[in-house]
């Protein structure tokens, strides 16, 4: 639900753009799987006719780039992403990819305005876990060979960072038994465990493939742990249950200390899932 807390929470952590691309960057840099998830998510698929795109949670569009040549050369793409600093980064991936492209920072409410089966493609680069409750929109709005592509984390996504933050603040008296930390919650919503189980009801036929990665930080490369850490962690900590910013420096302050003392590379889950979804259902036969 895009409640003024989910607002708050998305616009705190990606509202830094310059931060959000130098942590992609991180990201690439250190990843063992060096492919593309965007283009093997598009592996296979004729989207030659597709004029009528979305990509929510559009972001710095790196999802549209991806779509170069392989659309109709007619093509308007909608990015749809609250954080209105975005528009021009996903505009100029639109005009990398060759194609018309839009921008609106409304959320993903918009759906609600858009004509059933009048999109022929909707693209989605982890951040369905957002806005899971629009499922049924996507489904609705989609033509009858629309197509929904959406890439997902696995829920042992940064299960080293997480493990080690609760036990700092389990130890701090900041969080008690199996107490979940924001950024779990936001990832289960949807996820590589949960997406075939919410998609199912909507779409007749759904493809999965799985796309295996770790980060990588050797002794050497700390200012880029912490730099990524700094980016993720708003996810970790409700800002109404605790000050962040000295919550923040103790982990940090131990997590150095941790990875100063190492001989070996610090190693982060980083496992996601492709979910391709064609042949919409009606609304009538879904739940």
């Amino acid at each position: 639900m895009e409640n003024n807390q989910h607002r708050e929470k998305v616009t705190t952590v990606f509202t830094d753009v310059g931060a959000h691309r130098f942590t992609a960057d991180i990201i690439k840099r250190h990843s063992t799987n060096q492919n593309d998830i965007r283009r093997i998510a598009l592996q296979g698929i004729d989207l030659s006719w597709c004029k009528t795109i979305f990509e929510l949670g559009c972001g710095f569009g790196f999802f549209t780039e991806a779509l170069r040549g392989k659309v109709h050369p007619e093509a308007v793409i909608t990015g749809v992403d609250l954080v209105s600093e975005y528009e021009s980064h996903f505009l100029e991936a639109c005009s990398t990819a060759g194609v018309r492209g839009e921008f609106c920072s409304r959320g993903v409410s918009l759906l609600k305005d858009v004509r059933d089966r009048s999109v022929d493609l909707i693209i989605c680069s982890f951040s369905l876990y957002f806005f899971p409750e629009v499922i049924p929109d996507i489904a609705r709005v989609l033509h009858d060979r629309g197509v929904l592509v959406a890439t997902v984390h696995n829920e042992n996504n940064m299960e080293e960072l997480i493990g080690f933050a609760k036990e700092i603040l389990g130890e701090s008296g900041m969080i008690h038994g199996d107490e979940k930390l924001p950024i779990e919650v936001f990832i289960k919503g949807f996820s590589s465990q949960s997406g075939y189980r919410l998609l199912a009801p909507w779409f007749r036929k759904i493809t999965v493939r799985e796309f295996i990665n770790t980060l990588v930080f050797e002794p050497g490369d700390m200012y880029c742990l912490m730099e990524y850490f700094r980016f993720k962690w708003p996810f970790f900590l409700s800002a109404a249950s605790h000050e962040m910013e000295p919550v923040f420096d103790l982990i940090e302050a131990n997590l150095q200390k941790s990875y100063s003392n190492r001989l070996k590379s610090f190693t982060i889950s980083k496992d996601d899932t492709i979910f391709v979804c064609a042949q919409p259902l009606p609304e009538k036969n879904a739940p």
